[in-house]
């Protein structure tokens, strides 16, 4: 039996939307698009693997069915199937704009661009790379919105709404694995948690301006507010499943979000009437 998921690799715009998009987009949005499409591929490749799906197949706790037979969650076999299936589907919607688009293909992408992958790509032990899972999937379906409202390449339409499909019921079982891999959280083992989800999510929101960038150099507007705002909010609720002690510092979320800025901004602004008033009296 077909599963939804598995026919992403062909996954093709009607030519009559091609056409149109060759027609309207400028060399620089196009040159654009085909950064986001290598952006994506190495993304997608390198998130292939962070999840440690090997202990968690260890681990995973078994039980006896009604006919007395021992059966193991397949979960995160099922997580490793559905990251390959993404990764193989863009790694098609490159190979089609390359033969399509061969002149917006030849400029190649800055090196910063891969960074995120690279990070998603690290080789991590089990707990670290657990944590680095609730990073991404914090992060990219973030970005995946902002791709969505800002390309308007057919095929990249096209494969974002067919993960969406999917896209809610994977990204949670992903977090849960990732939480049961960290386990229960004491006050000693929070410390390298909170430490590693820190950096991670400090070099993710790096690792993706390169590809903002690349877009706002192709004419698109982007919202960098309402992204980092997006992603603030998806890794407070990424944490908010892990059990006991409570990882996140409300610090950071704010400063995920650019609240602390806008503070400090309206503080300042609140204080220059009583700086007047002051100097008035004097």
């Amino acid at each position: 039996m077909r599963r939804p998921s598995d026919d992403m690799r062909e996954v093709r715009a009607p030519p009559e939307l091609l056409a149109r998009w060759a027609l309207e987009a400028s060399a620089q949005a196009q040159e654009a698009t085909w950064s986001t499409l290598c952006f994506l591929v190495e993304v997608e490749h390198a998130a292939v693997t962070q999840l440690p799906v090997p202990a968690v197949l260890r681990n995973e706790k078994a039980a006896l069915d009604p006919d007395g037979f021992l059966r193991v969650p397949r979960g995160a076999l099922e997580q490793f199937r559905l990251r390959s299936a993404r990764a193989m589907g863009w790694m098609e919607q490159l190979l089609f704009f390359r033969e399509r688009f061969p002149t917006a293909a030849q400029r190649n992408p800055p090196d910063a661009l891969y960074a995120l992958a690279r990070l998603f790509g690290g080789d991590a032990g089990p707990q670290d790379a657990a944590v680095d899972v609730l990073v991404r999937e914090s992060v990219l379906p973030e970005i995946e919105d902002l791709l969505h409202r800002t390309v308007t390449y057919p095929g990249l339409h096209l494969m974002l709404e067919r993960m969406r499909e999917s896209d809610p019921q994977r990204s949670a079982e992903a977090r849960r694995l990732a939480a049961d891999v960290l386990g229960e959280l004491t006050n000693t083992s929070v410390w390298g948690v909170r430490k590693r989800l820190v950096s991670t999510a400090t070099r993710a929101v790096l690792g993706a301006r390169p590809l903002l960038e690349e877009l706002e150099r192709g004419g698109m507007k982007i919202d960098r507010g309402r992204a980092a705002r997006g992603f603030a909010r998806r890794l407070e609720e990424a944490v908010s499943t892990l059990s006991g002690v409570r990882v996140l510092p409300e610090a950071l979320i704010a400063r995920l979000a650019g609240k602390v800025q806008d503070a400090a901004k309206e503080e300042e602004e609140a204080s220059e009437p009583d700086v007047e008033q002051t100097a008035q009296r004097k």
